[in-house]
């Protein structure tokens, strides 16, 4: 065994050998864990490494506290140093420990989470209000601060034998994000910066409004896909359109789709969660309406829009091309594959007969789109076979389960998908990535 020790302290990762699972060693010091997150006298700090820990077994992520001896401590400040706060000489020698097995290559977000000492199963409040307190640790850590897709700040965890990512960096300054709610849209880049800036409209999908942002790529032909991506909002945030903008045959226009309503206030969690899986769980109201609205953006558009999304937004993207196949094709990154829509079906159950391959041509398409000659192009791919690509990781069992089941379904009905894993969990830190990837792949046909 070899230890490497050019890691930052708080991570420290042994080698088991070859083809062997790393050990990786997490240290945080108690001076290090912001004030408003010390944990209470009845509460443990659960180390959330994406895929590796998880609230179905508790311990099995809780941090053992080690305690600066007594006499380590002079006790001026008229504290006994044990209580694991910050601030005080005792926290200063105070510190939480775990060793985690991981697997070769991995990739995954770390956090930590204060939780209920002696919880064995978290319930799905308790988790969810655990998470609202979790935290990163204070100071220099030297580990790279990602936002994830709940808005959260996460360290990304890397072990050293993992690939090197195209989609390197963290998050795109404020500058570029999508304007708010009270902003103006900006169609154009600030002089002297060349970030894209994303125009904003409020437009209404499925039942709802909501916001969306449109980028077109400077180098991208009008006759170029074009590309639909849900989650939207954080996806640009994540630097997606700067990447877009770098790629040799950029989409002619990037559609970012946010799933949050809109009011006056901001929308609560729960109410923004329900949207979004009303939108993503197979709704062909939505569907049709994004179709629409490609239609509308980007008339000029020859090839098949590509729509691309994580988790429910990866459901949506294999519906999207099962329902108009000569219309989109789809990228699928952990796509929510066990899920049924409101009427009990499952993705393979939308799988279009040729009858209907052939009639979904002038399906969805408003009524001036249907007076209008179809291009050439577009007859051709009238009887279009259902196209889309799906990853997903290792170490997300439920995820992997039901791609593995849809798999021998879309087979048994001529579909053939290749499932390609990659070694995470239900991870962003991966979807950028593997978004960017199949993208480029996408284009290049």
């Amino acid at each position: 065994m070899s230890e490497n020790r050019l890691f930052p302290a708080l991570c420290t990762w042994t080698d088991g050998g070859p083809g062997k699972d790393w050990t990786l060693r997490v240290t945080l010091p108690a001076s290090r864990i912001p004030a408003e997150a010390a944990p209470g006298v009845e509460q443990d700090i659960f180390a959330s490494l994406n895929g590796v820990t998880d609230r179905r077994h508790v311990p099995g992520g809780v941090m053992v506290r080690h305690s600066a001896p007594a006499d380590d401590v002079d006790g001026t400040d008229g504290t006994d140093g044990t209580d694991g706060t910050d601030g005080t000489d005792g926290a200063g020698a105070t510190s939480y420990s775990i060793e985690l097995t991981v697997p070769r290559g991995y990739r995954g977000a770390l956090r930590f989470l204060p939780v209920p000492r002696g919880l064995q199963v978290a319930d799905r409040p308790t988790w969810l209000d655990a998470l609202e307190q979790g935290f990163i640790p204070a100071g220099d850590h030297g580990l790279r601060e990602v936002t994830d897709m709940r808005r959260k700040q996460v360290l990304e965890i890397v072990a050293p034998d993992a690939r090197p990512l195209i989609w390197a960096g963290g998050d795109e300054p404020t500058s570029q994000a999508p304007c708010g709610a009270g902003d103006e849209p900006a169609s154009e880049t600030p002089s002297g910066d060349d970030r894209p800036f994303p125009e904003e409209h409020i437009v209404t999908l499925g039942s709802s409004p909501r916001r969306i942002w449109i980028h077109r790529p400077q180098r991208g032909p009008a006759s170029a896909p074009v590309l639909v991506v849900f989650d939207g909002e954080r996806f640009i945030r994540g630097g997606l359109l700067t990447r877009i903008d770098e790629l040799v045959s950029p989409p002619s226009a990037v559609i970012a789709v946010d799933h949050a309503p809109v009011g006056e206030d901001d929308p609560d969690e729960d109410a923004a969660i329900g949207q979004r899986a009303d939108d993503l769980v197979m709704n062909p109201r939505f569907c049709d309406d994004v179709l629409a609205l490609v239609r509308q953006a980007a008339p000029d558009a020859s090839a098949r829009a590509i729509v691309a999304g994580a988790s429910y937004g990866g459901l949506a993207a294999a519906f999207f091309s099962l329902r108009y196949p000569e219309a989109f094709r789809g990228i699928c990154l952990s796509p929510s594959f066990w899920e049924s829509d409101d009427q009990g079906r499952r993705t393979w159950d939308h799988v279009p007969s040729r009858t209907d391959q052939v009639s979904a041509g002038t399906a969805g398409e408003s009524e001036s789109h249907k007076s209008e000659p179809r291009q050439p192009e577009e007859r051709e791919s009238a009887a279009a076979h259902p196209t889309f690509c799906v990853d997903h990781g290792i170490l997300e069992t439920a995820i992997a389960d039901s791609v593995a089941e849809a798999t021998e379904e879309f087979a048994a009905r001529g579909i053939d998908v290749v499932p390609r894993p990659f070694v995470g969990g239900h991870e962003y830190l991966w979807w950028r990535e593997l978004m960017l990837v199949r993208l480029a792949e996408v284009l290049a046909e």
